[in-house]
């Protein structure tokens, strides 16, 4: 059942209000001016009254009536003339009293929904993400009590997420700079001695930290308006073609790659796109890149969206960690023991350029074995 909007309800308000008031005072007044006349009729003398009720009724009074109403008739004309105008001051006094209270009662009920929104906000604004409010019983405080207690939940998701990554920061940054201290350490008091080969290693641990501080930097930027920028209608093929050939020669020749690109036209940021490919291709490679050749695609769907797909051959996701593995630090378990060292960023950092292009990452296990990663655009 849908609640009424805020105007509607307050317009209802005062028109019953004001209807209310109307109907009473002339109902009461009513009443007053008849009990007053019968009031000033008990007051007059029998002969009196006969005359003032047969003049009432349209007949002719008896002449000794009449002469006894005579020299009242004025005192009784001047009383029965005064009841509407006390009737009207007295009763419009009390009914505005009454009315008013009605009033405050009924805007109480109205505006005690926007107290409670207005107290749930004060404790988001402190801190306190755990709040919610019920629905008050117009449309527009239903919508924003909607409104706040997604916001809290979204902000205590993304609360719990940010001191997750925190930690997760802090640990990938741990281990290697605690072998870096180490051997520095070892280095600097003689224990260990400075050769060529052990400054090569330490050298490729901070070439690892600084790829995570790279990654995580343009995981700071997703989202916002420098993260995609100056894209421009193009062939995924081509820019998949020139990402695998540079790939494949830094790669050293360790893993085979099998290309199948036909024309996908999209607009993208080619730069950006380039460095979704590397992340799927190195994924791939690092994960499955032992199982056998790694199949590049590109082309148009049945929906007309163009695509690239990376698959492998590899041992495949777990079906728990299909949605699992777009969260920041997530490796596989089934590859934990393959010697692997990812930063666990890679599927993050191609989701969150997907979602830039507004197009749609999905990751899955083909039927015959193996993963694959496909990033759909919209009809360019």
């Amino acid at each position: 059942m849908s609640r009424p909007a805020l105007s509607t309800l307050t317009a209802a308000l005062v028109s019953v209000i004001q209807l209310m008031t109307i109907a009473l005072l002339y109902i009461l007044t009513d009443w007053y001016i008849d009990h007053a006349e019968l009031s000033a009729l008990d007051a007059l003398p029998p002969d009196a009254k006969r005359a003032w009720v047969s003049i009432n009724n349209g007949e002719i009074p008896a002449p000794s009536d009449l002469a006894a109403l005579a020299p009242l008739y004025p005192t009784l004309e001047e009383a029965t003339e005064a009841s509407p105008v006390e009737g009207v001051l007295g009763f419009g006094f009390l009914l505005i009293v009454f009315t008013s209270g009605i009033g405050v009662v009924l805007a109480y009920r109205l505006v005690a929904p926007l107290t409670r929104l207005t107290a749930a906000a004060e404790k988001i604004r402190q801190g306190d993400f755990q709040v919610t409010v019920e629905p008050g019983a117009t449309k527009e405080v239903e919508t924003l009590a909607i409104t706040i207690n997604r916001m809290a939940s979204e902000l205590l998701a993304l609360e719990t997420r940010l001191k997750f990554n925190t930690r997760a920061v802090a640990h990938e940054l741990r281990t290697p700079l605690t072998v870096l201290q180490g051997n520095l350490q070892g280095m600097t008091d003689g224990v260990i001695p400075v050769s060529e080969a052990q400054l090569r290693a330490l050298l490729a641990q901070t070439r690892g930290m600084s790829r995570l501080v790279d990654q995580l930097n343009t995981l700071s930027l997703a989202g916002t308006i420098d993260f995609v920028t100056a894209t421009t209608a193009t062939d995924l093929a081509l820019h998949a073609s020139e990402t695998v050939t540079l790939f494949q020669i830094s790669a050293g020749g360790d893993v085979n790659f099998r290309t199948y690109l036909a024309p996908a036209p999209a607009m993208i940021d080619p730069d950006r796109f380039r460095q979704a490919i590397l992340a799927l291709l190195e994924n791939a490679r690092r994960y499955a890149g032992d199982f056998g050749p790694i199949d590049v695609h590109t082309g148009v769907d049945d929906t007309g969206r163009s695509f690239i797909s990376v698959q492998d051959k590899g041992p495949g996701l777990p079906d728990y960690a299909q949605h699992s593995s777009f969260d920041m630090f997530w490796r596989s378990e089934r590859l934990s023991g393959r010697g692997t060292s990812g930063s666990g960023l890679g599927l993050t950092i191609v989701k969150a350029i997907a979602e830039g292009h507004n197009a749609r990452l999905e990751v899955g296990n083909n039927p015959d074995g193996g993963a694959y990663a496909k990033v759909t655009f919209e009809v360019a």
